[in-house]
């Protein structure tokens, strides 16, 4: 049974949900273990604030990550699916940095990183999956950053 387009389509947009979801968890976990690991190498307390190192350490540990997988020979789809992950840390990561800030100027920041991204895939002129990827972490953002969802 050979598929529709639409069918296809629709396919691909539940396995970026999906798979969008499980990366934001795995990424998560990520940044739990290397950060708690860097404040107990440093010998902090687990009630003290992150240590800004340990936030640096894990951001690019993730885009050696994403590099790799945007540089391999992966399907659109998976990396579609993968490109969630970075774009949610990143801009969590600005929500975090940027906490005591109003919620306004994290979204301008949000936003700006947003634009590049969008004009990135349109000067490399990527598949429609890289967009629905892009807006999809923007509505998660915007509904942790409105209904102050606790990470």
């Amino acid at each position: 049974m050979k598929l529709k387009l639409y069918q296809k389509n629709i396919l691909s947009v539940l396995a970026i949900v999906v798979g969008g979801f499980i990366l934001f968890n795995l990424a998560f976990l990520l940044a739990a273990l290397v950060i708690n690991a860097t404040m107990s190498l440093l010998g902090m307390a687990q009630n003290e604030a992150p240590p800004f190192v340990g936030r640096i350490l894990y951001l690019l540990i993730i885009l050696l990550i994403s590099w790799f997988v945007f540089h391999s020979r992966l399907n659109q789809i998976i990396k579609a699916t993968f490109l969630t992950m970075p774009l949610m840390v990143i801009l969590v990561m600005v929500g975090i940095s940027l906490y005591q800030q109003s919620k306004w100027m994290v979204a301008g920041i949000g936003a700006v990183i947003i634009c590049f991204m969008l004009s990135y895939l349109y000067k490399k002129k990527l598949s429609w999956l890289y967009y629905f990827s892009t807006f999809y972490v923007v509505v998660l953002a915007l509904c942790v950053m409105l209904f102050n969802v606790q990470i």
